[in-house]
């Protein structure tokens, strides 16, 4: 990813050529490295410049701040006093990214109250950290041609860069998420928003179990927009899923099966399995199998019915833990009704099944430390009426 990004975008490609050392980390800070500086003990030492990348179809636009970042202790002038061009409010050390060690903020405009582009922001404040240091060591530079080995490509499982973790300061915790591997087990509205929600975090891979044809009522409970061409014949759910998210990431695999007897053991490879279908004796099996290779459950379930001309009832999200399993006979349907229900005729709920996968996808993230977590609850039922979050089989023994 830094050797692609730099290659194609001039600013960065210039700061290279003259000598910088770049990185990019985290898919979304660029890290200008070998910065010479002067220490309050008059020593010349070096540190890491890092800023918010800010890109458009991983071409960089002018940066959005002026702010930049500091790894190294605080600079000080070549006669001893704080460098006080670069003094921020607040500014002792702060975490940035689990990526990266703490950081100092700086902040220094230029003539004109913005940055042209990453070149002129790198080499502004290389300059104001440089010349002092160049008064006590001539020979101090940042300009050191050293080459530098891209780990990241490796790791990266997106197709461009997520600029928005870094934005909004998460990276750390988008990385909690990343050595996952998911499990979908049904590709229709719910599982189809799932899916949506988890292709955009840093999880390794996710794989979509669903050999139902995708058809026309499909398109109306599914997130995104579909042409006539794409659903034309009734292909596989699981595939056409996997295949459109397939020019964003790369880790989805589609896996044209239903969960059985022969194939349901397959869940115990995985981290976490999100279980969106309606009930059926299988789901007792599924639990067995999570629960004894200590892989999270998540089961999602909607229960509607009219009331005069309109509709109402109750969304559930269920999460099974190794070692808590005894609310399934509450919570879980493991035996399928057979009475039609106003879901099974009115498909066009999309609003319903993306707040059912988002509730879903929340708990994950709690379950696995990205959200805060005060009450564990193991269920919890939105009430569409009475608009109210209700939480049962709570872990926390104060809730």
């Amino acid at each position: 990813m830094s050797h692609a990004l730099i290659a194609r975008n001039d600013d960065l490609r210039r700061l290279q050529d003259e000598g910088y050392t770049l990185r990019i980390v985290d898919q979304a800070y660029l890290l200008v490295e070998n910065i010479p500086y002067v220490t309050a003990q008059g020593e010349v030492h070096e540190a890491i410049l890092i800023m918010n990348l800010t890109l458009s179809d991983d071409v960089t636009v002018p940066p959005d701040t002026h702010v930049a970042h500091w790894t190294g202790e605080f600079p000080h002038c070549a006669n001893g006093e704080k460098l006080i061009a670069l003094l921020h409010e607040g500014a002792g050390k702060t975490p940035l990214t689990g990526s990266l060690p703490p950081v100092y903020q700086f902040s220094a405009k230029p003539a004109g109250g913005a940055y042209r582009d990453y070149h002129h922001k790198a080499a502004t404040y290389v300059e104001i950290l440089g010349r002092e240091a160049r008064k006590l060591d001539p020979d101090a530079t940042a300009q050191q041609w050293k080459v530098t080995i891209d780990h990241e490509d490796d790791e990266n499982i997106f197709r461009f860069a997520d600029t928005a973790s870094a934005r909004q300061n998460t990276s750390d915790l988008a990385r909690k998420l990343q050595p996952e591997r998911i499990a979908i087990v049904g590709a229709g509205g719910t599982g189809s928003y799932v899916l949506d929600f988890v292709a955009k975090t840093w999880v390794r891979e996710i794989h979509v179990f669903d050999d139902d044809p995708f058809l026309q009522h499909n398109a109306f409970r599914s997130p995104g927009s579909f042409d006539r061409g794409e659903i034309e014949g009734g292909p596989i759910k699981s595939t056409l899923h996997a295949g459109r998210y397939a020019a964003m990431r790369k880790g989805i695999v589609a896996r044209e099966a239903r969960i059985d007897d022969t194939n349901v053991g397959q869940l115990g490879d995985f981290e976490t399995v999100f279980l969106c279908m309606d009930g059926h004796p299988i789901k007792g099996k599924i639990l067995d199998v999570c629960l004894a290779n200590d892989a999270l459950l998540i089961d999602v379930g909607m229960g509607l019915h009219r009331t005069g001309d309109s509709l109402a009832g109750t969304l559930r999200t269920t999460a099974f833990l190794s070692g808590h399993r005894d609310h399934a006979a509450h919570c879980m349907d493991m035996a399928g009704d057979v009475a039609e229900g106003e879901y099974d005729r009115n498909a066009q709920l999309a609003e319903l099944n993306a707040l059912n996968a988002a509730l879903a996808v929340i708990k994950w993230k709690k379950v696995r430390g990205f959200y805060n977590d005060l009450e564990r609850e193991l269920n919890c039922e939105y009430v569409i009426d009475g608009n109210r979050l209700m939480n049962s089989f709570c872990l926390d023994p104060h809730s």
